[in-house]
């Protein structure tokens, strides 16, 4: 037995509550159960309960063993001063439960449920529940991805508004590290991101009508200028690099960008290509990501092609054949997805502006599905994405909640428990 379980049964009243006796013999009605209290304190509070028809109201507080009553120390915290009722699994201490109203559960629970949780808890796939998921109806699904959509987008927003914390409420400033961060991917995010905060949208703004030093910028912090080459066009960036670095004091930025099992496509030189020239057409980037109402307008925005030099390399050093480094239609999808609708949510959520919370849900409801490992192992239970709005909900689930094994806080796991 497992405490958040037995909290579980207490909340959701999954025992047997007729003909409540404590330990002492009191009689016992449960009227409230109380609110689950996640953070410091007794675990539900606000409860009311009737002992020998006296009513009672205050916290509770669970335990699997009435000993860690003072294991955990709760006589001497005040925080637990107000307890009127301590729920247990196994009463180990007489002496305390003859003086605190003790409640065992171990004999009124299900043991079918218990059988089926411990079933989940010790199963090895990376989707506890996957072979009974056939189980949930449409319903049940279409209300929880709802939820874990939410809950996601929330997420995100935390990290976007952090970032907003960083550059003192500069939502220009913000945007531009975000955006940058995620043209990384999975593998340079955190890189990516460290070059944007070293070059400030200010300096952008102020050479954004010559690509040649937006590219020199981004390339040179990236520290991929500082290698000798005799190819006419890197020398042109190495030359401008200095004069810029020297002008703006630019910090170092330490380390160097990743090509674990990367595409030649997304190579990060032609990533921070793009995205010099990214910045270069849409100029206010933030300003123009509000103002795009439909996904037509955001791919619209994101149609960028590096300049030519790319054309024939997909690094600074060896010539390629011709290939227009376009950004994709997979990248693009993936900007959007994981970077702009994020970014719209957040901003709804700070300035107060619902509409914007909305649209960016409505975006993911109508963009296709990703398509990842993740994906796939839902797919192969019969749990299929129809849109990125459910392959977003479905990937919140696996990271937050199969892989924890917190069954018990999913909607799903909930509904395969009760069944």
């Amino acid at each position: 037995m497992k405490e958040n379980l037995l909290q579980y049964i207490w909340k959701e009243k999954y025992y047997r509550y007729t003909e409540l006796v404590t330990e002492s013999g009191e009689e016992l009605v449960v009227i409230d159960t109380g609110q689950w209290n996640k953070h410091q304190g007794p675990d539900f509070l606000d409860a009311r309960i009737r002992l020998n028809g006296t009513l009672w109201a205050g916290n509770i507080e669970i335990h699997i063993k009435s000993s860690q009553w003072y294991q955990h120390n709760h006589a001497d915290d005040p925080h637990y001063r107000n307890v009127i009722l301590h729920v247990v699994w196994e009463d180990d201490d007489s002496l305390l439960s003859s003086h605190m109203p003790t409640l065992v559960l171990q004999h009124r629970v299900s043991s079918i449920m218990l059988d089926k949780y411990n079933k989940l808890m010790q199963q090895p796939h990376s989707i506890p529940c996957q072979d009974l998921l056939h189980l949930v109806n449409t319903e049940t699904w279409d209300e929880w991805k709802e939820v874990l959509l939410q809950e996601r987008l929330r997420r995100k927003a935390s990290l976007i508004l952090n970032i907003l914390h960083d550059t003192k409420n500069s939502w220009e400033e913000a945007t531009w590290w975000w955006i940058a961060r995620h043209f990384g991917g999975p593998v340079n995010a955190a890189f990516f991101e460290q070059v944007a905060r070293s070059i400030s949208t200010r300096i952008l703004a102020r050479h954004r009508n010559n690509l040649i030093q937006l590219e020199a910028l981004l390339l040179g912090q990236a520290n991929l200028l500082q290698e000798s080459n005799v190819d006419p066009y890197v020398q042109l960036l190495q030359r401008e690099y200095l004069f810029l670095r020297n002008k703006y004091q630019l910090k170092n930025v330490h380390g160097r960008a990743q090509l674990l099992r990367m595409r030649p496509a997304g190579f990060p030189a032609i990533r921070l290509a793009q995205l010099a020239m990214l910045v270069k057409q849409s100029g206010r980037l933030h300003f123009n990501i509000l103002e795009a109402t439909s996904l037509a307008e955001l791919e619209k925005l994101l149609e960028i092609t590096a300049n030519d030099f790319w054309h024939y390399h997909y690094t600074l050093e060896e010539p390629t054949p011709f290939q227009p480094k376009h950004l994709g239609k997979d990248m693009q999808q993936h900007l959007i997805i994981n970077a702009i609708a994020p970014l719209v949510f957040a901003f709804g959520t700070k300035q107060q502006q619902p509409h914007f919370q909305q649209r960016s849900v409505k975006w993911l409801e109508n963009l296709d599905p990703e398509h990842n490992s993740i994906l796939r192992s839902w797919k192969n239970t019969g749990v299929a994405s129809l849109n990125a709005a459910d392959s977003q909900s479905l990937t919140e689930l696996r990271k937050c909640y199969c892989s924890a094994q917190r069954c018990l806080d999913c909607k799903i796991g909930q509904t395969i428990i009760k069944l």
